[in-house]
């Protein structure tokens, strides 16, 4: 089969034929349609996470396509079903089959293609475990995101307001029109503004722009407030101290929230952009447009 391997850390991937996996008793064996490009495959190819893997490495998080072998121990999905989802870490997804986990997978959503659903799994995952799952936003309460005009943003942009939150969104100003059309309460041009200057106190922060934004993210949360992000794991003693919550997350699917994003999309609740598509040969093009690029959406490589 097809497949980008790297075979040394930092050096471009290249298009290589490999034997097709074999699965277990637990896996999926996916026929790749599409599979998008997220931070974490960037650095992974980079090296940055090679104390973790291990060469040669095929790189690609997001996935969807269709289930071509299933294990013996899987239930939820069936040979021929259109499937989508995530494999955190292992990589895989950048070639014409992957092995996929039973946990790590289920039905693709009805009402997107097979590019548009490569872009929902990771930065969903994402978004539903700092808003929904930690954050908990509760109706009215007032809620900042930075990098709300970013892929994981924009979802939890669409999550809050879902909730009732009053959200201020805090992004460049290229993102202002995409942050209006979420129906974002409130934006934040950072060019211009020092958002604690303008927001008054807020009851959670969700971090999805950049790691050193800890200190002042807490200074604009109320007493019993939350703080959530991707990046780093925030220290539990000094927001107890602060009298607040913090938690950094590192996304994991599950059947259950793949599950219920699917049905929000087809509810026509979540909406996803992808800004441009690659076929999967041109890798390299994409990660170049994925860097330089400040349209709103995933990048998405596609499988002939």
């Amino acid at each position: 089969m097809k497949a980008l391997r790297i075979n040394q850390w930092g050096q471009p991937a290249q298009e290589e034929e490999i034997p097709q996996p074999k699965i277990e008793k637990d896996e999926v064996l996916v026929r790749v349609h599409a599979s998008s490009i997220n931070p974490v495959d960037q650095f992974a190819m980079a090296g940055y996470l090679k104390e973790m893997l291990s060469l040669p490495f095929t790189p690609g998080t997001d996935f969807a396509g269709e289930a071509a072998e299933v294990g013996a121990e899987v239930t939820h999905v069936r040979p021929g079903d259109a499937v989508y989802g995530m494999v955190p870490m292992r990589g895989g997804a950048f070639a014409e089959y992957a092995v996929v986990k039973a946990q790590e997978l289920s039905l693709k959503p009805k009402s997107l293609d097979f590019e548009k659903a490569a872009a929902v799994p990771l930065v969903s995952i994402a978004a539903w475990q700092t808003a929904v799952d930690f954050a908990q936003i509760q109706k009215g309460e007032r809620v900042l995101i930075h990098g709300a005009g970013g892929n994981v943003g924009s979802v939890a942009v669409q999550l809050a307001k879902m909730d009732g939150a009053y959200v201020i969104a805090a992004d460049v100003p290229e993102k202002g029109d995409f942050l209006q059309s979420l129906s974002a309460d409130e934006i934040i041009d950072i060019t211009q503004q020092q958002f604690e200057d303008v927001v008054g106190k807020v009851d959670v922060v969700l971090n999805y722009a950049k790691a050193d934004l800890l200190e002042r993210s807490y200074s604009v949360l109320k007493a019993g407030g939350r703080y959530a992000t991707t990046f780093e794991q925030p220290s539990t003693e000094e927001a107890e101290g602060l009298g607040i919550r913090s938690f950094g997350v590192f996304a994991h699917p599950s059947v259950a929230l793949l599950d219920r994003l699917a049905e929000l999309i087809d509810a026509g609740k979540l909406r996803y952009v992808v800004s441009r598509t690659f076929p999967l040969e041109d890798l390299q093009s994409a990660l170049a447009f994925n860097q330089q690029s400040a349209e709103p959406g995933k990048v998405v490589l596609t499988l002939s």
